[in-house]
């Protein structure tokens, strides 16, 4: 009877997870499936993350989050298997070890939800992780360093995966390492081992993200060849020098022979090999570090959406609650089980809350559905009253989610529509399917994706001038490359509305003004109503000083998918001269100034600074918008986003086009719409200093 029970049960497991189990997707059109797409196509180019492209996603970026291609799709769907198969085995097995129904029932019905709201591969990561360092004293002082080695090798390929997801998985392994050594120190235990357990996770993570960081593996593995050669060497020569020192025992302090051995010689050579390789001889993974730091960093201002009050107040309450049982969490036996939970949930909420939508938040009520039923699970039955509000409270979050007709961008028609969906028998006949045919899934994904890419063919008369010219797409549709087989030379930011930062916009210029694209294809938009130009700034003033209209296609460009593209072609010198004459002004929010010269090009470098509550509400949370307001010449009056990071490189001001029409004859040289005057304005003034500088250059047209 037991045996008949554990087959069902091993059958009712298989079919939930081939239920939930995502198959690859194709290339499609869009600003999520651009990126999608061009993150898969750039370590086909062999482009080097971190100096040609910067994005959240790293060179294994594709694993997770990529579209097809010929070339890749086996190692998706590989990847796909490999980890959805281990993140679901480590959560059926948290299950089964729990001691009672309930927390098995609790443990369950959590996960069943987070994985109806579509639980992404990174976050499957991440709580994966989390769920083994809830169970039973699975990391204790025997077997620390291996673990921290292990875990420590996972977070540098989670951070050549996705940033954010590598962030997270390596913070949590030194919190609960920190939080190890505090407790070694606290009980004087062995701190020596702890010690040596958080350098062993950090350099495991170094040595594996920087081995495959760089598309040309075979000089990085050089690299750490060398690095483990020289730590060879000086193991044998510690060790020499400890048998010449034993054989000198009588006169000798033994603490100095137990230092001289190979392994300790080994380590700190190597150590110190590696540490020097990544940050002075070969520092391509500082450079990739940064340059993810900035695009993250600069999401919580550039980004930022603010949805409902009431519903931010409802994640705050959620918020404190879980928090207080971490807090007794902590006080008890799981100091870095806690401290690690915690991490999760503020990376999680600032992630969900940052930019407040349905589809953000989703990843918000995940976490916490998780973290709460871990939490519950762990802290023991003296705190009955803290766990009951909280399974109120998550029950409250799961009936929203299922029954509320909007709130969290799911309706109860919808939700009952996708769990018939999910759980049909033909989906998951279909996917057994696929799994048992690969080359037929791969077939129909390259239909659907030739299907896609109809959508943005470009003319044949256009493809004609193209022909083999390098060439960049702005803002960011950059599905047209594998559409109409062009010669891609893309910006490092290769999508503009993600130069976030006056770095990343620098860093574009600079790529930009080194190797110019012989053409560029250029459409007149952008999100969150920003304006076109104030996306990369110094970046489109070079474009707009240095590019012109194709005098070969000097009309708009048409596809099913998009209208009003224009083609720019590289002029043969700049026609905006050096700065004429400057302005130095400092205004206050809502006080306006006037452009007295509109005769030639002005472009204003605007520099916003946060008091000290909007740094650290920043840092915890998020920036609120900050918009430009501008009255034009002929009376009439637009408001855009304008980036407070990057503004400081200098927007346009002067000629600011409206739509695309505008935006055609501003790159035919007549620019109209010119700019009388303009102000600055924020929900939330408190959290800036209340002066904004601003300078205005202005230049000289030549042509």
């Amino acid at each position: 009877m037991k045996k008949n029970f554990n087959i069902l049960g091993i059958i009712i497991c298989l079919y939930i997870f081939l239920a939930f189990l995502p198959l690859p997707i194709g290339i499609g059109v869009g600003l999520d499936q651009s990126w999608q797409y061009a993150i898969s196509r750039a370590p086909l180019d062999k482009f080097v993350f971190g100096k040609d492209i910067i994005f959240t996603y790293g060179p294994l970026g594709y694993l997770i989050g990529g579209s097809v291609l010929d070339q890749n799709f086996y190692p998706i769907l590989l990847f796909r298997l490999i980890a959805e198969s281990i993140t679901f085995c480590i959560t059926i097995t948290t299950i089964i070890i729990q001691k009672t129904k309930f927390h098995k029932f609790l443990l369950s019905t959590s996960i069943f939800f987070v994985y109806l709201l579509g639980l992404s591969i990174d976050y499957k990561i991440i709580f994966a992780l989390i769920m083994i360092l809830s169970w039973e004293n699975i990391i204790n002082q025997k077997n620390i360093r291996l673990w921290a080695l292990g875990l420590g090798s996972i977070s540098g390929l989670c951070l050549l995966a996705k940033f954010n997801t590598g962030v997270c998985t390596l913070g949590i392994i030194i919190i609960v390492i920190f939080a190890k050594i505090f407790q070694d120190f606290q009980y004087k235990s062995n701190l020596s081992t702890s010690l040596f357990a958080l350098s062993d996770a950090v350099i495991a993570a170094l040595t594996s993200s920087f081995l495959l960081l760089n598309p040309h593996l075979v000089e990085n593995f050089k690299q750490v060849s060398l690095c483990i050669f020289l730590a060879s060497v000086f193991g044998i020569l510690f060790w020499l020098i400890k048998t010449q020192l034993l054989n000198n025992a009588n006169r000798i302090d033994g603490k100095i022979c137990t230092i001289m051995s190979f392994k300790n010689g080994f380590y700190i050579v190597y150590a110190f090999a590696i540490l020097m390789i990544n940050f002075y001889f070969s520092p391509l993974l500082t450079n990739y570090l940064k340059g993810s730091l900035e695009i993250s960093s600069g999401y919580s201002s550039a980004m930022s959406i603010v949805g409902s009050s009431w519903e931010l107040g409802f994640a705050i309450v959620g918020l404190v609650i879980v928090l207080l049982m971490l807090i007794q969490l902590m006080r008890e036996e799981f100091l870095g089980l806690g401290l690690a939970l915690a991490f999760t949930l503020w990376m999680s909420f600032k992630h969900g809350y940052v930019r407040q939508d349905g589809q953000h938040v989703h990843f918000f009520i995940q976490s916490l559905l998780i973290i709460s039923s871990i939490a519950i699970i762990k802290l023991r039955n003296r705190f009955k009253l803290l766990k009951k509000i909280t399974l109120i409270y998550l029950f409250f979050i799961i009936s929203i989610s299922c029954l509320a007709p909007t709130y969290f961008g799911q309706t109860s028609v919808n939700m009952a529509f996708s769990i018939g969906q999910i759980f049909s028998p033909i989906n998951v006949i279909n996917k057994v399917s696929a799994l048992l045919n690969p080359e037929k899934l791969r077939l129909n994904i390259n239909n659907n994706s030739n299907l896609e890419l109809s959508k943005v063919r470009l003319p044949e008369k256009v493809l004609q001038v193209l022909n083999n010219h390098a060439i960049d797409i702005i803002p960011w549709e950059i599905s047209m490359v594998e559409s109409n087989k062009l010669n891609w030379q893309p910006r490092p930011i290769f999508q503009s509305y993600a130069a976030y930062t006056k770095f990343l916009d620098s860093t574009n210029l600079s790529s930009i003004s080194s190797k110019s694209p012989d053409y560029i294809i250029y459409n007149f938009t952008a999100i969150d109503n920003r304006h076109p130009f104030f996306d990369e700034p110094s970046t489109f003033s070079y474009i707009a000083c240095n590019y012109k209209l194709s005098s070969e296609l000097n009309e708009f460009i048409n596809t099913p998918a998009l209208i009003n593209l224009i083609v720019l072609q590289k002029r043969e010198r700049n026609i905006c001269s050096s700065s004429i004459k400057n302005k130095e002004l400092l205004l206050k929010w809502n006080q306006s100034t006037n452009l007295t010269d509109t005769s030639s090009l002005t472009r204003a470098s605007i520099k916003f600074e946060y008091s000290l509550l909007g740094k650290i509400y920043k840092t915890l949370f998020r920036a609120p918008p900050v918009n430009i307001n501008i009255d034009f010449k002929d009376a009439s009056h637009s408001s855009f986003r304008i980036i407070p990071d990057n503004s400081e490189n200098g927007i346009i001001i002067s000629h600011l086009p409206l739509n695309g029409n505008q935006g055609f004859s501003f790159f035919q040289g007549h620019w109209n719409q010119r700019v009388q005057s303009f102000n600055f304005s924020t929900s939330n003034p408190i959290l800036y200093k209340s002066n904004i500088q601003v300078i205005l250059d202005s230049y000289h047209i030549l042509d």
